[in-house]
């Protein structure tokens, strides 16, 4: 997926001859954006491969430590949007960078942390600057280039969040196990500062121009909004499981503790292969792309639930089961691009992060009803609301088209 970001930016230098940058800065400033959306990704994730060891450290229970993924989803949810109008006419580079500080300031937050509840405030407090980010970056992304290549800029910081989840969360689940959890937020701090000065060497410092409305015309306003829903449905699903993934493995399928970095890192490998083609994959088949990712992973959890004692099949499925997460999330990106081109991706983002918040609770929900085996099925209730719910949208559209 790097490769395929890259990519994109290669083919924006090559069309950016009018932009207010150089087409090589131009595509120099997209990758600063797509690694400030990998950071972040990572930051938002980071506890899902650590969840034992913080629990373990903040004598909280797994569902409890859940909750640090969920509360963040939400402070993002609820923040995007409002703060896309309140940041609207201020300098891009400084906002941008105060970012990325910000990320710094609250990962260094969290491993300090001397209890559950700084370390929850410090999410807090990064989950604002993740709000910014989202209200700001995809706008500047699109500002860069002419309007004819939007999309593919937009395409491309979100890309970034896909190598934070195919390398990101890998990568600090290594180093979290290697040398403490605490350690893992250290390095998500270097790494911001990192983003900080390539931010302030890349993006113009300008008020940016207020962006102008959709047309509508050729836009369909009932499926961008089912879109909407069944985005947030079907991250959820996902969620749902795999915030619960390095205990699950351990403490149901057997997997030593040392393997789990390895098990997410392949599982990122895999989805790679949906991330190159899901674009595609919409383009080709746009009526069934979509709900076909989600069948696919609600069939993996099945499988992932039916296969939960195979230690080798329970990795298996659980890196299917992030392939068809990866084929909806860029098909799903493409849809509401193409719907709505202005804003599309900042409702997508707040869909999605709705998704993680709530996929937690509906997970954490199973595990102490059921124990933590019936964690997949959790995710499968959900896939299956949300397929309904797309079908049966498709089939009220045919109607009407007759």
């Amino acid at each position: 997926m790097l490769a395929h970001g890259l990519l994109v930016c290669n083919r924006l230098q090559a069309e950016t001859a009018e932009s207010t940058l150089t087409g090589r800065r131009s595509a120099a400033a997209l990758i600063a954006l797509g690694a400030s959306a990998a950071c972040f990704l990572t930051a938002e994730n980071l506890p899902i491969g650590l969840l034992p060891q913080i629990s373990a450290t903040m004598h909280t229970s797994l569902s409890t430590s859940g909750l640090l993924v969920t509360i963040y989803a939400l402070i993002v949810v609820t923040a995007t949007v409002p703060l896309t109008h309140l940041t609207q006419r201020v300098p891009r580079r400084l906002l941008l960078g105060t970012v990325a500080v910000c990320l710094a300031i609250g990962s260094v937050g969290s491993a300090l942390a001397p209890n559950f509840g700084v370390l929850v405030a410090s999410r807090i407090f990064t989950a604002t600057a993740q709000a910014i980010f989202w209200a700001v970056g995809p706008v500047e992304a699109a500002s860069l280039v002419r309007p004819q290549m939007r999309g593919r800029a937009l395409t491309a910081v979100f890309a970034g969040s896909a190598v934070g989840q195919v390398l990101g969360l890998p990568a600090g689940t290594a180093i979290g196990h290697a040398a403490g959890w605490r350690v893992a937020f250290l390095a998500l701090a270097l790494a911001a500062l990192v983003l900080f000065a390539a931010i302030l060497a890349l993006l113009p410092n300008r008020v940016p121009r207020l962006a102008h409305a959709d047309s509508d015309q050729a836009s369909d306003r009932l499926r961008y909004r089912v879109l909407i829903v069944f985005t947030a449905l079907a991250v959820a699903a996902y969620f749902a499981m795999f915030t619960y993934a390095a205990a699950f493995l351990v403490k149901v399928s057997g997997l030593p503790r040392s393997s789990v970095a390895l098990v997410l890192l392949a599982t990122g490998l895999v989805s790679t292969l949906g991330l190159a083609t899901g674009s595609t994959l919409y383009l080709r088949h746009r009526r069934v792309a979509i709900p076909a990712a989600i069948a696919f992973m609600l069939l993996a959890l099945l499988g992932l639930f039916a296969f939960a004692k195979v230690t080798l099949l329970a990795a298996v499925f659980l890196a299917l089961v992030g392939l068809g997460l990866s084929l909806f999330t860029v098909a799903g990106l493409s849809a509401a691009i193409e719907l709505r081109p202005s804003n599309g991706s900042a409702w997508y983002s707040t869909a999605y992060n709705v998704g993680i918040g709530t996929g937690p609770l509906a997970g954490g929900f199973a595990l102490q009803q059921w124990g933590l085996r019936a964690a997949p099925l959790a995710g499968v209730a959900i896939a299956a609301v949300a397929l309904a719910l797309m079908i049966g949208t498709n089939l009220r559209l045919r109607h009407h088209q007759h």
